[in-house]
């Protein structure tokens, strides 16, 4: 393993257990041996929080040269942001358009044109790209991503709360609008500490709904809106921006003591809702944490962002959209699951059962 990315191996033991992160430790160690990405440019434009590091370790060790875009939209770790230099990881130029391999979160850098291709690490950057003159591996699509939107990002949703001292939840209304992923995520964590759930949506999702969980549609407004309004706190997970806009009161919504939160990278509640009416003042509420998203339940994620950058060296891929390889998922869940700790097995065997019914 090269000094810089051995130096981030370091520096991440500190923090993480090597059984927190198994798959980003193996993908380096590989990748160091067999230098995949030796000579090629990689703009990653993951959000830069502590745990990325061990992402960008695993490019390093492959023999890429790591860039991150000049400016961001996406929140991230100031303190962090400023010790990349100190890891070989570089800043891109103003106009640096010279990049072989593009690891995109959230569309950020689509105005480039790299020589092989995107890897996409979102579901909202996906309409952005169906239209890219490049190959577009769309890690989201896969079911590894479903270990950190369902069950990360949930688990980050209550820490959040904790870290604003709402910690009395037991018997608390909570309407969790969009039953996707992340839905699915924040729906399992508050049965757990005893909430009073309902979730909103514009498809019939009532069939798959646990049997103590209520379901109202998007669609009706009378009755979303009531739901709103005697809700203790409501949290969109849609993954679509405005998804709320025109359907809700926002004159009684705004004058209410309901809690309002945004999961999503886009603004869920649309315009006619200010954003200080929202927590975090509409971006995803995680986001106020040191670590938005636990190790364990992003690592093999990021794993599998990065496992896209070899998939588009193979020659003639479709400039379209598409799913990562399916044995290249099972591979990552496989050291994931029997080299990981045992929280990170357990909610892995909670994935494959959530994985069933869909």
């Amino acid at each position: 393993m090269n000094a810089n990315a051995q130096r981030i191996r370091e520096y991440l033991l500190a923090y993480y257990p090597a059984d927190e992160w198994p798959t980003l430790l193996h993908q380096a160690e590989e990748w160091a041996a067999t230098q995949p990405l030796a000579g090629l440019r990689v703009l990653d434009a993951t959000p830069i929080y502590r745990n990325t590091l061990g992402k960008f370790m695993a490019l390093l060790a492959a023999g890429a040269e790591v860039y991150v875009p000049r400016r961001t939209a996406m929140p991230q770790d100031a303190a962090i942001a400023e010790l990349l230099p100190e890891f070989g990881i570089h800043t891109a130029e103003k106009d640096q358009n010279d990049f072989d391999i593009i690891l995109d979160c959230a569309a950020q850098c689509v105005r480039y044109t790299p020589t092989l291709g995107y890897a996409e690490l979102t579901r909202s950057g996906v309409p952005v790209y169906e239209r890219a003159r490049r190959p577009v591996i769309v890690a989201d699509a896969g079911r590894i991503k479903r270990v950190e939107t369902m069950l990360g990002t949930g688990e980050s949703f209550f820490r959040a709360l904790a870290q604003l001292e709402y910690n009395d939840l037991e018997g608390r209304r909570l309407l969790v609008v969009g039953y996707g992923k992340v839905g699915r995520g924040i729906v399992h964590y508050a049965r757990k500490n005893g909430m009073n759930v309902m979730v909103a949506d514009m498809e019939d999702k009532a069939g798959e709904l646990p049997g103590d969980v209520g379901f109202v549609n998007v669609n009706d407004k009378a009755a979303l809106n009531d739901t709103v309004l005697r809700a203790w706190c409501v949290v969109t997970a849609t993954g679509r921006i405005n998804a709320l806009h025109n359907r809700l009161d926002a004159h009684a919504v705004v004058a209410s003591p309901v809690l309002l939160a945004n999961m999503g990278i886009e603004d869920e509640f649309g315009t006619k809702i200010p954003n200080h009416r929202v927590l975090n003042n509409k971006k995803p509420l995680n986001f106020i944490l040191d670590e938005p998203t636990r190790m364990c339940f992003i690592e093999t994620t990021l794993a599998l962002h990065n496992a896209c950058a070899l998939e588009l060296l193979t020659a003639d891929l479709p400039s379209t959209c598409m799913a990562p390889a399916p044995d290249v998922e099972e591979r990552l869940l496989h050291i994931a699951t029997t080299q990981g700790t045992g929280e990170l097995r357990h909610l892995h065997l909670l994935l494959g059962d959530e994985r069933e019914k869909e």
